[in-house]
């Protein structure tokens, strides 16, 4: 009897079987605290807690562009946000604009200035803080419903409760929550505690929580507040820094992480410092937290627009360094997607770890990114700059310039290519921009020259030597002194995959070119003996 019962019922289980129910995966937008919509990234930093972690993500190898789209004369000025349909909002000068998922503008809705910071709410409100110290509400399809003043300046994007109370800062130490209907609930001023220009609050069920710098002392603090009447819980002091707008994030287990100039912090919730380590760099993102308690957090040096010194840091809950890496100078926050898959926007392309510290791929951009990237649905990854730009996780092929020859060359110069993707790159055009100036009695006029060569294929690891040829320069109409020619622009790229290139962001490399004649680093540094290939 029991062998006909264990039949029937693996039978059933052939045919009928058990239903996975999908959810939405929104991990804090489920959060009984959180008035944020149940959309792919509602806010910057994904969630109430700021955690930067997201349910979606797709494999690739590589990162790819799908497209790009110009904001405004002046570009984006806040981080992207999501709505449940794939719509991307950000804000810019005086307009809020809403993108399709295709890249095409849905609406813009103006606002009167510029757009620093944004959240949609449960029902669909997009709220924006406005530079000039307002708190606007704009509905889904672009109708402005409310504005109300917060303060004298602001730019935070603000977090929401269950209730529909909008928590928001600004730069006169004025902290407020207001009513969905754009009325204030509440208000403190910080101004008596040490506080200034207050970042990006983030909150924890009876406490919101925000970071403070004031532009005078430099002093840095964190302050909780009560979110029901607006009262402060405490304050911790985080010691002098060059600016620190950067909110706190919120482990599962209450713990706060925050960065002051140099220093990441694991703060207990009743406001005393658990631990604190030192980092080689003031910190350009707020911290982000992983599935396992993980937290990720990156640094801005000296050259923005190369590796040096910059870094991200993992640390694991008890403050153990697990890894560190160079990456580009970051200014906003860290995103996580569902594989561990670490993405910064930095001063010139988006980058991508892998959850051990290798990194997985950059896609370099010739114009800086800020703020936070945020993770579609589908995967795709978006970053603001001079334009929104959404890059997709791709299997392709990734070229890398590796080396540079310098030294003479005739009619050219050599530079080393690799594909580190998992694709072949086909048609590979290799090609430098050079500004040079004519002589003087020429009107001194800069003018600028793109040369170009084209590589049939490169195979998956393969690195090859291209010579970028067709290189003349008139003697007689172009200077050829070295301070007066430079290369702008070297770049490699082919249809499908990702390029690369070097300089970006306005730096330069100096080049004599007399006729034919070539000397890459400049003629006198060849004399002096510079030549041979560099890495790069």
């Amino acid at each position: 009897m029991m062998r006909k019962i264990i039949t029937i019922l693996l039978t059933l289980l052939i045919l009928f079987p058990p239903i996975t129910i999908i959810t939405s995966g929104q991990n804090d937008q489920n959060d009984k605290n959180s008035g944020l919509r149940d959309s792919p990234w509602p806010t910057p930093q994904h969630d109430v807690r700021r955690t930067g972690k997201s349910p979606y993500g797709k494999d690739g190898c590589t990162g790819m562009l799908k497209w790009k789209v110009h904001i405004d004369p002046y570009g984006a000025k806040s981080s992207p946000v999501i709505d449940m349909d794939g719509t991307i909002y950000v804000g810019a000068s005086e307009n809020l604009y809403a993108i399709n998922p295709d890249g095409t503008i849905k609406w813009k809705a103006n606002i009167s200035d510029w757009g620093k910071g944004l959240a949609i709410g449960k029902d669909g409100t997009v709220y924006v803080v406005m530079w000039d110290g307002k708190l606007c509400a704009i509905s889904p399809n672009g109708d402005k419903k409310w504005e109300v003043r917060i303060g004298n300046y602001a730019f935070a994007s603000p977090v929401i409760d269950e209730e529909g109370i909008i928590y928001v800062g600004s730069t006169n130490a004025i902290f407020s929550a207001v009513y969905p209907n754009g009325t204030i609930k509440w208000k403190i001023s910080l101004k008596d505690e040490g506080g200034g220009t207050l970042g990006y609050p983030s909150l924890y069920r009876d406490t919101v929580y925000v970071n403070s710098w004031h532009y005078s002392t430099k002093k840095v603090y964190i302050f909780a507040i009560y979110r029901n009447n607006g009262t402060l819980k405490w304050k911790l002091y985080l010691g002098q820094s060059g600016g620190a707008y950067i909110g706190p994030s919120i482990a599962e287990d209450e713990t706060l992480y925050a960065v002051s100039g140099c220093s990441l912090y694991a703060i207990y919730p009743n406001g005393t410092v658990k631990w604190k380590r030192y980092l080689d760099n003031p910190a350009g993102s707020a911290p982000a937290i992983d599935d396992n308690g993980n937290i990720y957090v990156a640094t801005y040096g000296n050259d923005e627009s190369s590796w040096s010194g910059s870094y991200i840091y993992a640390f694991d809950s008890n403050g153990t360094l697990l890894w560190k890496h160079h990456c580009y100078g970051t200014w906003g926050g860290l995103a996580i997607d569902r594989n561990g898959i670490i993405y910064g926007a930095g001063t010139h392309g988006l980058y991508a770890f892998n959850p051990n510290g290798t990194l997985r791929w950059v896609y370099k951009l010739n114009g800086k990114l800020w703020g936070s990237p945020a993770i579609g649905e589908d995967g795709t990854i978006y970053a603001t700059g001079g334009s929104l730009y959404a890059i997709e996780p791709k299997d392709a092929a990734d070229l890398e310039i590796t080396g540079i020859h310098l030294g003479f060359g005739v009619g050219g110069f050599r530079i080393k290519v690799k594909n580190v993707g998992c694709r072949p790159a086909h048609n590979v055009i290799c090609g430098v921009v050079m500004e040079t100036y004519s002589y003087e009695w020429l009107e001194d006029e800069l003018t600028r020259f793109e040369f170009t060569t084209t590589v049939p294929e490169i195979d998956v690891n393969e690195e090859v030597v291209v010579k970028i040829k067709g290189i003349f320069l008139n003697p007689l109409h172009y200077s050829p002194a070295f301070w007066d020619c430079s290369f702008e622009l070297l770049y490699v790229k082919a249809e499908d995959a990702n390029p690369d290139m070097l300089w970006e962001g306005s730096d330069f490399y100096p080049v004599t070119v007399f006729g034919p004649f070539v000397w890459v680093g400049g003629f006198i540094f060849w004399l002096l003996g510079a030549r041979g290939w560099i890495e790069v």
